[in-house]
């Protein structure tokens, strides 16, 4: 008899806490501001999808807060993951919209101090994955990158930690093709006003999504000529365009370095909150975050700009940034040889 008392004590314990539990993030919610800060320049695709979210999270949301979007650009969104580690609240009333490359950077670069760990974040999921590529100009007299046809390439990159930086060093110390880095530039669309006066070639670790979002008339009007595509696994609307897999122009140990490199692309938008966030209010957040991006409306939106996103929860980004920390150091160290102007 006691233990089926105790057993009742219990049930009724664990009902009490879920009710609490449900209850608490409510009360805090509510009438509450959440600022989403965006590590990078307004009118990209990250900025246009975390404006996106910031106005169909609030509805999946206990206590329906507002959220405000800010921008942050620096260092390849480093500034905005260092503001999250060591400014931002840790109450859940501030996430963050990353770069892949401020994930991936400080494995890539133990040297250097970074104030953040990747690993502690609360991950609330990616918003999109995919494969890039190199793309020049139509206007440009590069074709491909491989064999004795393929020309110099200037490419336009932003800095360190930015796919257009890594993806560029990584494709001209790998596959020896020949391409010029041009640094500098503060984003894609600063970029793709670069190509169209002729200032560059092209860009390399330009994103399928990014590409339809931001210049949709490019993708639509075939403006673009598509020199290689980085995906672990062939895109095949990429390999309808012509674009070879990464696969054809390096071979090898190579290899090995570019598949670590390119596991970053199943997280090509990551969102977290700061270190330390209640279990409750990150629960409360992931579970926001899955909905808005499931929603209906928010579908509807990027289907129109015919750009479909393709989320990841936060549970699998969170074991995958494990999982590439956990990778051995001799082929860390070589990839990050690979995303680096030779010495």
């Amino acid at each position: 008899m006691r233990r089926v008392h105790l057993a009742a004590s219990l049930t009724i314990a664990l009902a009490m806490s879920a009710s609490a539990f449900a209850q608490s993030a409510e009360d805090f919610y509510r009438g509450k501001r959440i600022d989403l800060v965006v590590g990078g320049n307004a009118g990209g695709v990250y900025d246009v999808v975390a404006r996106s979210l910031a106005r169909h999270m609030p509805a999946h949301l206990p206590g329906a807060p507002n959220i405000v979007v800010q921008n942050m650009p620096g260092a390849g969104s480093i500034k905005a993951a260092e503001w999250a580690a060591t400014i931002a609240p840790r109450d859940g009333t501030a996430i963050v919209a990353l770069y892949p490359g401020a994930i991936m950077q400080p494995l890539f670069e133990a040297d250097r101090k970074y104030r953040f760990d990747a690993r502690a974040f609360g991950w609330l999921g990616s918003a999109d994955s995919g494969a890039r590529m190199c793309v020049s100009f139509h206007t440009s007299n590069v074709r491909t990158l491989a064999g004795p046809q393929g020309g110099k390439f200037i490419v336009g990159a932003t800095a360190a930690g930015g796919s257009t930086w890594d993806y560029a060093w990584m494709m001209k110390n790998l596959s020896g093709a020949n391409i010029q880095v041009a640094p500098g530039y503060k984003g894609t669309p600063e970029l793709a006003i670069a190509m169209e006066r002729g200032e560059i070639d092209g860009i390399c670790g330009y994103g399928l999504g990014a590409l339809r979002a931001e210049k949709p008339d490019w993708f639509q009007g075939r403006k673009l000529n598509y020199l290689v595509q980085f995906s672990q696994s062939p895109d095949p609307e990429l390999t309808a365009l012509g674009a070879p897999p990464i696969s054809q122009l390096v071979s090898g140990e190579a290899l090995n370095v570019v598949n670590l490199i390119l596991s970053q692309q199943a997280f090509a938008r990551p969102y977290a909150a700061p270190p330390g966030v209640p279990a409750d209010r990150l629960a409360a957040l992931r579970k926001a975050f899955d909905g808005a991006l499931a929603s209906p409306q928010m579908k509807g939106e990027f289907e129109r700009m015919n750009s479909p996103l393709s989320p990841l929860p936060g549970a699998d980004l969170e074991r995958i940034v494990n999982e590439v920390y956990a990778a051995p150091a001799s082929l860390v160290a070589a990839a990050s040889k690979a995303q680096q102007p030779p010495q």
